[in-house]
Formats: C-alpha cells, sequence, structure tokens
C-alpha cells in the first residue's frame, strides 16, 4: 500500500526533460507524535508521460495544457510497510494455472491516507499551488516491491525456507529472491535481496554446496 502525490509549482521543475529521482526522506518512517504509527520512506519518482497524464487526468485536458503541468509537477510517493498475512499468497490451481491472492489490510490503507495528506503538506510547504493525491490500495492494481510467498522462519509449518533461505524439505534448493522476506520493510528492498543473496552464497560456499 502506498500514497502518492503531485504536486504543481508555478516554476518549473524540469520534470519533463530530467528523470527525476533524487530526494528520499526518512522522516515519517516511524511515524511522529501525532501519528505514533510505522510508515516508511517517501521519495520522488519519475513525472508521468504526456499520454499518461492524459489518461489519468480526471478530466480531459488538450496537449498543450498537459505539457504546461508536465513541466511545473512533481511526484512524491510514500511507501508504506504492507502487514504480512497469511491469505496473501499464490496458488497452483487444479487446471494448472498460477493464482495470486492479495487483500490490502485496513491498517495499511489507513496509514497510507495519513500519508498521502502528509506528503500534500510538504509540498504546500515547499511552494506547490495545487496538489493531488492518490493511494495505491485496491487490491487488483499493480503493487510495487512485491516479496513474500516463500517466506523464512524456524517453523516447516509457518515457512517455506529456514534461516539460510533452504527449503525445509530440500537441502539442495534455495531461494534468494525476494520471495524469503515477510514484508517489504517500508522502502526499495532491492539491496536487503542482493546482500541475503550474498550471505547466502557465503553459505553455500562453506558448506560446500556448489
Amino acid at each position: 500500500c502506498g500514497a502518492l502525490v503531485a504536486g504543481l509549482f508555478k516554476q518549473s521543475t524540469g520534470g519533463a526533460d530530467k528523470f527525476i529521482k533524487q530526494l528520499g526522506f526518512t522522516d515519517l518512517y516511524l511515524g511522529s507524535k501525532e501519528f505514533p504509527h510505522k510508515l516508511g520512506l517517501a521519495q520522488t519518482v519519475p513525472i508521468p508521460g504526456l499520454l499518461s497524464l492524459q489518461e489519468n487526468f480526471p478530466v480531459p485536458i488538450p496537449q498543450p495544457i498537459a505539457e504546461f503541468l508536465l513541466k511545473r509537477m512533481l511526484v512524491i510517493t510514500g511507501i508504506v510497510e504492507d502487514l504480512p498475512q497469511q491469505e496473501n499468497r499464490i496458488e497452483v490451481g487444479q487446471d494448472g494455472k498460477i493464482r495470486l491472492f492479495h487483500k490490502f489490510h485496513s491498517y495499511d490503507v489507513f496509514r497510507s491516507r495519513y500519508y498521502m495528506t502528509k506528503l500534500k503538506r510538504v509540498f504546500r510547504s515547499a511552494g506547490a499551488i495545487l496538489c493531488f493525491g492518490a493511494m495505491g490500495h485496491k487490491d487488483d492494481i499493480h503493487t510495487s516491491h512485491q516479496v513474500g510467498t516463500t517466506r523464512f522462519g524456524k517453523d516447516p509449518n509457518t515457512s517455506v525456507l529456514d534461516q539460510d533461505c533452504r527449503l525445509h524439505d530440500h537441502e539442495n534448493v534455495f531461494v534468494v529472491d525476494g520471495g524469503f522476506m515477510p514484508n517489504a520493510l517500508g522502502v526499495s528492498p532491492a539491496l536487503t535481496i542482493a546482500a541475503n543473496a550474498l550471505r547466502v552464497g557465503d553459505i553455500m560456499l562453506q558448506k560446500a554446496i556448489i
């Protein structure tokens, strides 16, 4: 789950000409005094392309207006740490097809709603004259940073992998992608996944598995 806020500024932000993804902050990662709930990382993301903007804008807009908006926009996303849920899973049906089951927890939606409001305040403080917010809380839309499905743990009844990311019931099978993680921590998990893969590789070398 998460929040996405677009701000419109008087001056050009360079968003239409450059790949903007330089700003990130963790001030609200652990929440705040007024909102003592863990949130996650906030970071700017690239401005959507011209066609994407026209397709997703609340009302139809001519191309010249869309180009004007693009040059003065900044977009920021607030990544909320989703609660791990046993109901979210992947199964293989009797027909052999893979089925994905996914639903956001109400607590994830609650925190995302607050994050969206907070990020609007940040943009207004930075000089935005208009702010638009959206939440990625629909269960059937694309979500980022998918992890889990083969999470690790000590108990074979509640986990697929052991602490070394080896299948509990297959000593020669290791999983080193994001499947081992119960959740994505409220940040991009890419570096954590890479670091864990190196850790597992060292374990395999030490035990002469490869």
